[in-house]
């Protein structure tokens, strides 16, 4: 699984500070990481989820799950997710879990570990991808195929954006799934 540097940018206010390319047997995803102050543009069709984090950032911090009212996720609230992670273990349990997201991913992951629900989840560094969005309090994204069996053939992108709780600690990871057209 190559490492490589991030991407030069024609915009290099793009905030990319990591980006990982893993193959898998059946199509391969791209795992990237941004700082928590890149503009929401960066993240395309996910930009109006981002800039409603965004707007929840605090001069102290990240935004926490308290920060936000239900009636701001309207058209969102079905590809949404909420997972908690701790200090010593970044595998999010999912509390929430929308279900255009189950859809997407082929069950619902409400009450699971990711890594329960997706063993590939571990192989492929997306647990350990975790881990630096909480230490480093960035911001994440995967894109590419379904690694679940007989979900091979979708394409997806999930933005993963870092909660704190009021001690300034990562403690949670919103989540947001987009289910992708179809590329020839």
């Amino acid at each position: 699984m190559p490492i490589h540097p991030p991407k030069q940018s024609i915009d290099a206010g793009d905030g990319l500070v990591f980006e990982k390319h893993v193959k898998r047997a059946v199509g391969s995803i791209v795992v990237r990481r941004f700082r928590s102050d890149v503009e929401s543009s960066v993240f395309e069709e996910l930009a109006p989820f981002h800039a409603i984090w965004r707007s929840k950032l605090r001069d102290d911090g990240l935004p926490r799950w308290k920060d936000f009212d239900f009636e701001e996720f309207v058209g969102w609230h079905r590809i949404v997710g909420l997972g908690d992670i701790t200090s010593d273990d970044a595998d999010p349990l999912f509390r929430i879990y929308g279900s255009g997201a189950a859809e997407l991913m082929g069950k619902d992951l409400t009450g699971q570990k990711l890594s329960h629900a997706v063993p590939a989840a571990e192989a492929d560094g997306i647990i350990g991808h975790f881990s630096h969005i909480r230490d480093e309090k960035l911001i994440g994204t995967v894109t590419g195929k379904m690694g679940m069996q007989g979900r091979e053939f979708l394409d997806f992108k999930v933005i993963e954006l870092p909660l704190e709780n009021d001690a300034g600690e990562v403690t949670q990871i919103l989540f947001c799934y987009l289910g992708l057209p179809q590329q020839a």
